[in-house]
């Protein structure tokens, strides 16, 4: 009787110890790299300290790999450098960025072919004639006895009618998209089938706090797309996180469980700028893809710096105003990749990283009315901005309780404004011309030329330029 007493406690007591197990989960995350390969090695070293301290850790990608870097953007197989490396570190899973689809669907096929780990999205149809395959929306899988759900969702917009990615239309024939929350909030059921909901959002901050509000059963949302420094915040119940871009910061978020539960979440940016270790393995990788590439050459010097969208986006347009004979070019602030070239040599790599994006330039022939209804159209009403730098012209948007009333728009050279009655050459990259709603009888013609070639032979022209000065300006009237 004792035997059968003693027994009955040590299968109680056991019970009751494996009821309440905790378990620790570590999620590293990165999202919006761009291509941003030279830190790497640091991000490698931090990865491996962690996994060298921790049973259970997961590596996650919040999209947008590409575009960015030219050393990866232009390499022979474009994008190949950016997985291999995401290779050797290990990452688990990865949510499809709008950027992803860049370098077209033959490229992204290749890339995901090549990729040790599954690219998921739950907003995304992709028919049998599109190039690539339809991936998963969700996975669940075990860790250490705990049910994980990872669901990814990318970001749409609205053109011309069609939810799509911001990228160029082109690079989507035959795949569909949804929005990303009406979609998730398909997958709720998911809660009962795991103990750990995770969102892998390519979709923006806003997008994933109303994701949060109005999906209470996820745990963790790790973001992306909008580039915000998002430390861990609370909504719903709901931890979000975004690591802003270009691989600036690590995400670590710390997740505990007892009893399969969640007790515990909390998240920590690791600043990459500041950690001093590298993996020699991945450093060694990287220099070899930089040194050879053959974008080292400088092809003009910059007399002073170039220190905003604003100077760049004149030179772009300049450059296509210039070399290819037209009146008028336009380029789009988003196609303006970074924030300054300073003075000094120029490189093609910087050039390639300023404009990745390999658009051809389409000429239109248009009237005054339809110029304005390019730049009407492009103005950004939330935050009163006028997107489209020009050469050219220099034009003022006329604004009153955010409602554009007028527009003046005046020839650069002369100072004078255009000619109502006459048609003029115009210039704009195709992303503008298939993307932008605007008035054009002209079907428009593409001119077999990229914007970056155009800016390349310009400066070789040139061989030294300086900033000019703005050709926007937004007046508010009372």
């Amino acid at each position: 009787m004792k035997k059968l007493f003693y027994l009955l406690l040590i299968l109680a007591f056991a019970g009751c110890t494996s009821s309440n197990r905790e378990t620790q989960i570590i999620i590293l995350s990165t999202n919006d790299m761009h291509a941003k390969i030279d830190d790497y090695a640091k991000v490698a070293s931090y990865v491996d300290k962690v996994r060298s301290e921790n049973k259970n850790v997961m590596l996650l990608s919040g999209g947008d790999m590409f575009s960015g870097n030219p050393v990866v953007d232009r390499y022979e197989d474009k994008g190949y450098p950016m997985i291999e490396i995401m290779n050797r570190l290990g990452y688990d899973y990865g949510a499809f960025g709008n950027h992803e689809f860049d370098y077209g669907q033959d490229f992204l096929a290749k890339r995901i072919e090549q990729a040790t780990f599954p690219l998921l999205c739950a907003n995304m149809k992709v028919s049998g004639q599109a190039q690539i395959k339809q991936p998963k929306p969700y996975v669940i899988f075990n860790l250490d006895g705990i049910k994980i759900c990872i669901l990814a969702t990318i970001q749409v917009e609205n053109s011309n009618g069609k939810l799509i990615p911001s990228t160029h239309p082109d690079k989507l024939k035959n795949i569909d998209f949804f929005q990303p929350v009406e979609t998730a909030l398909e997958y709720k059921y998911l809660r009962e089938k795991c103990d750990l909901f995770i969102s892998l959002s390519h979709d923006g901050i806003d997008e994933d706090v109303i994701l949060a509000q109005q999906m209470p059963e996820l745990d963790i949302i790790i973001g992306g797309h909008s580039h915000t420094r998002v430390n861990g915040m609370i909504e719903n119940g709901v931890l979000i996180s975004q690591t802003e871009c270009d691989l600036k910061y690590i995400g670590k978020t710390t997740v505990t469980l007892k009893d399969k539960k969640v007790t515990d979440k909390k998240f920590e940016l690791i600043d990459v700028s500041t950690l001093q270790d590298e993996n020699t393995e991945i450093k060694a990788l990287i220099n070899k893809y930089y040194e050879e590439t053959p974008l080292n050459e400088v092809v003009a010097e910059a007399k002073a710096d170039f220190s905003d969208k604003e100077n760049l986006g004149n030179l772009m347009t300049d450059a296509v105003v210039s070399v290819l004979d037209l009146d008028i070019a336009f380029q789009n602030s988003g196609g303006i990749r970074i924030g300054k070239i300073g003075k000094g040599d120029i490189s093609l790599l910087t050039l390639y990283t300023l404009d990745p994006f390999d658009n051809e330039v389409v000429l239109f022939e248009m009237s005054y009315d339809e110029i304005c209804s390019l730049l009407k159209n492009s103005y950004r009403k939330e935050s009163k901005y006028a997107d489209l730098k020009a050469a050219g012209i220099s034009y003022t948007v006329k604004v009153k309780d955010d409602e554009i009333i007028d527009m003046e728009i005046r020839d650069v050279k002369s100072g004078n404004l255009l000619d109502k009655n006459k048609k003029y050459k115009v210039g704009m990259n195709s992303y503008i011309a298939s993307s932008y709603k605007f008035d054009h009888a002209d079907a428009g013609k593409t001119l077999s030329v990229t914007s970056v070639e155009t800016l390349i032979e310009y400066l070789r022209q040139q061989k030294e330029v300086s900033p000019q000065a703005g050709r926007t300006k937004i007046e508010q009237l009372n």
